[in-house]
């Protein structure tokens, strides 16, 4: 356990470092007023779909020969599995929070607390981070874009209703036309359709650079949003307010225990139709990330508590750093034990 948390705790040091040059430039004045809303735009509709492609598309022959010993039928199974604990552990936290917020006057604010508790950043930091510490698994990092897409379906769905209160701003043909949305339907149709993947061609590789080098761009390009964030909050706003504590504890340790019982009763229930482990744990360390950025998006688009959604955001982002670590390693050391 000592072991994996050390290596848990470098790899939430090395993505946090990428907020220093957002933070440094925006004390420094070098960024416009708009610098965050703009990152964010291409970390939405560029670097996400890249994601995707490159997850599932633009494979190393390594890659591809690890994932092509897996017959497509349990693939399947196994992608079916972790989009089902995806569903029930947002949709428990959910019910949970409603629960703990249940007499809250200020209706506004406490949603957007169990906007934080529900959604993590499972695509922009969940993927690289799932990356550096299975060593790069295609399989792992398969498995969190299928939690993305589930995260994706509820983000703008249940999301939007903690945002504004109503169900009147969800629609079908948005959903339908999500860049997140689009993209992993691309990639997925490619993936298990080979012959029409052309990334995978004899000869065309290298056309695997594009997709790769502008998903390599989600984690700097996310944390460096987070420091611009960072620099623009005073200490006062973000350390001092009790509500926020309490959604980073739903957050960043209830979630992943939530998580980790789903994950658990889907072993036993369909532990024989699965096959490896990381179909189980994959999951659980997406739900385990630091809150979703698209808290503080969805709040400035929906008319929403934005400031309770920048606060929140950012106290927890960095309160993510010391706490990632022993969350990850402890559902780790459970599920170990479990198997």
């Amino acid at each position: 356990m000592t072991q994996i948390y050390f290596k848990v705790l470098l790899i939430m040091g090395v993505l946090f470092a990428f907020a220093v040059p957002g933070f440094a430039l925006k004390k420094l004045n070098l960024l416009g007023e708009r610098a965050a809303f703009t990152l964010s735009n291409i970390l939405l509709y560029v670097c996400q779909p890249a994601l995707a492609i490159s997850s599932f598309c633009a494979l190393s022959r390594e890659q591809w020969e690890r994932v092509s010993d897996m017959p497509t039928l349990q693939l399947l199974k196994n992608f079916g599995v972790v989009a089902a604990i995806a569903f029930f552990a947002m949709i428990l936290t959910y019910g949970l929070c409603k629960l703990i917020f249940l007499k809250s006057v200020n209706r506004k604010k406490t949603d957007v607390y169990s906007f934080i508790a529900v959604f993590s950043n499972c695509g922009f930091l969940g993927v690289p981070f799932t990356e550096m510490l299975t060593d790069g698994d295609p399989l792992a990092v398969m498995y969190v874009m299928v939690f993305n897409i589930v995260f994706t379906f509820l983000c703008w769905t249940l999301g939007v209703v903690l945002i504004t209160g109503s169900f009147k701003e969800i629609r079908l043909k948005k959903l339908i036309c999500n860049p997140a949305i689009i993209s992993n339907f691309i990639a997925m149709l490619l993936f298990f359709v080979p012959q029409i993947n052309f990334f995978m061609f004899e000869g065309l590789t290298d056309l695997q650079i594009f997709p790769r080098y502008l998903s390599h761009m989600t984690a700097p390009l996310s944390m460096i949003i987070v420091g611009i964030r960072l620099a623009e909050c005073k200490p006062k706003e973000l350390f001092c307010k009790g509500g926020i504590y309490l959604a980073g504890a739903l957050r960043l340790i209830v979630a992943p225990f939530v998580a980790l019982g789903v994950s658990v009763a889907f072993f036993y229930m369909a532990g024989s139709a699965v096959s490896g482990d990381f179909a189980f744990i994959a999951p659980v360390i997406a739900m385990a990330m630091s809150p979703a950025a698209s808290v503080v998006a969805m709040a400035e688009r929906f008319d929403g508590d934005k400031k309770t959604a920048a606060d929140a955001f950012i106290t927890n982002t960095v309160l993510s750093v010391p706490i990632i670590p022993l969350t990850v390693s402890a559902v780790v050391a459970i599920f170990g034990l479990i198997l």
